[in-house]
């Protein structure tokens, strides 16, 4: 794999330099477009998929792309029915970029027979890129990252956690998580990029992340780079992690178990149960 990891490391840097030049310059309100109530999109977010887009099927003509802002090209059906996918995020926390935040990133993922096999996060406003292919060891600059020590002390932890864009008309799916681990963890931080919080878990700058509501181009990068670290990941009821149901339970060696013993101790995602967001 390592000419997909040199394709992708290359390329996200390339999209990183379209959002750069974005993020210095300043995104006009006007060109800002709104998929949702909060959801936005702007013209660099277009420019840099499909960069990613012409870059990814050059080098693979054959493989299948599932991208944010463009869905899948290039091969059959939902994408984990193709065997090769490139699962692309190409501006991941569009709505700090839009403010001018540094918080954001390009998120590239090979995929192969429904398994993240390369993964790349490049945060170009932050100087940091993250990378693996499975079965090594994640970097981070070039550099190999060191593995996760074990924690068990929830209250000593520091954790990640997100609100999706239903947030505004369902707000207690996440206050129930906020107000659960709130009271039981040193503190909650949130970036707004879930790529870039599942790689904070990577260096163990952050001991864990929670969230839901999710999307394969926002976890296929970053869970991966994450395990290569020795962190542990799953769904949230503790069953094997899927990036596309869009949920996620990441932590370190013992902590990951204390977050699920909490989880369900608490039922903190009850509203997972009823059906109201399932795999998709």
């Amino acid at each position: 794999m390592q000419r997909e990891l040199d394709v992708a490391l290359r390329t996200a840097r390339e999209a990183g330099e379209i959002l750069l030049e974005g993020h210095r310059q300043g995104v006009a309100p006007e060109a800002v477009e709104h998929k949702g109530a909060i959801d936005l999109v702007t013209p660099y977010d277009r420019r840099s998929e499909a960069l990613v887009r012409e870059r990814l099927s050059s080098a693979f003509p054959d493989d299948a792309i599932l991208a944010e802002e463009g869905g899948q090209s290039g091969g059959p059906g939902r994408s984990g029915a193709a065997h090769r996918v490139w699962c692309v995020d190409p501006l991941d926390g569009t709505t700090n970029f839009a403010h001018g935040l540094p918080f954001f990133c390009v998120s590239i993922a090979l995929m192969v027979d429904g398994r993240s096999q390369v993964g790349v996060v490049h945060a170009p406003a932050l100087g940091w890129t993250f990378s693996r292919v499975r079965g090594e060891a994640p970097r981070f600059n070039q550099e190999p990252m060191a593995t996760l020590a074990p924690l068990e002390d929830l209250s000593s932890s520091l954790l990640m956690f997100g609100c999706g864009y239903d947030r505004t008309t369902r707000p207690r799916r996440y206050l129930a998580m906020i107000e659960t681990f709130m009271t039981r963890t040193q503190g909650l931080r949130r970036t707004g990029s879930a790529a870039l919080d599942c790689c904070l878990v990577a260096r163990g700058q952050v001991d864990g992340y929670l969230e839901v509501n999710l999307h394969p181009w926002d976890l296929a990068a970053g869970v991966l780079i994450a395990r290569g670290a020795g962190a542990i990941a799953t769904d949230v009821d503790g069953e094997a992690f899927d990036p596309f149901s869009g949920r996620v339970v990441l932590g370190r060696p013992g902590l990951h178990a204390r977050l699920l013993e909490v989880i369900h101790a608490h039922d903190v995602f009850a509203h997972e149960k009823d059906g109201s967001y399932g795999r998709r």
